[in-house]
């Protein structure tokens, strides 16, 4: 069995202010660095047998990354994959989130977004690829919100766009001959 844990990123301050970041470059704040050595100690403590670190190419993912590497004294280097980066939001990025943008992001009402659909298939298949590239390993991904929602609503009519990630949620994927076999959105480990 492939085993994959998809984690979301510590907080920004663009989190923080409740603004959209899409593929916006920022770094950890100070409570997202916290988030990020809080899961990484969970981790260690309880899910602590990884094989590989993957993480989306932006600077709150890969730091991130590094804090829970650091963490579990593990001694490979992170493989940066640009599949497993942020929607890109276009026209919306850096704007407050707000009802109405927030109903025009689930119309594919913004100008330059990754459409829904694109999102989803593009979430599904990096994951596949990576689960067939690294079959029997147990794989941490850590990426962002709407990557890991793109997967989740793809896979589940019960998950949204507006359901609950918390920066730093654990998602687990459990894949078997090349099959998704089971999924866990948001799952608590203690």
């Amino acid at each position: 069995m492939t085993t994959i844990c998809i984690i979301r990123h510590g907080q920004t301050d663009w989190n923080k202010n409740h603004l959209i970041q899409g593929r916006i470059d920022n770094k950890l704040n100070d409570t997202g660095k916290k988030q990020a050595h809080e899961v990484a100690h969970l981790l260690k403590e309880y899910d602590n047998n990884w094989d590989i670190i993957i993480s989306s190419p932006l600077s709150r993912a890969i730091e991130t990354a590094t804090i829970i590497k650091d963490e579990l004294n593990y001694n490979q280097d992170l493989i940066i994959n640009d599949n497993v980066i942020e929607r890109e939001f276009g026209k919306a990025e850096g704007e407050f989130i707000t009802d109405e943008i927030y109903d025009r992001i689930k119309k594919d009402d913004i100008i330059g977004m990754e459409k829904t659909k694109e999102l989803q298939l593009r979430a599904f298949h990096t994951i596949m690829d990576i689960g067939k590239k690294y079959e029997g390993k147990r794989i941490l991904i850590i990426s962002h919100s709407h990557f890991i929602k793109g997967l989740f609503t793809y896979l589940s009519k019960d998950i949204t766009f507006t359901s609950i990630l918390p920066n730093t949620g654990l998602n687990y994927i459990y894949i078997e001959n090349k099959e998704i076999t089971n999924f866990i959105f948001n799952k608590k480990i203690k």
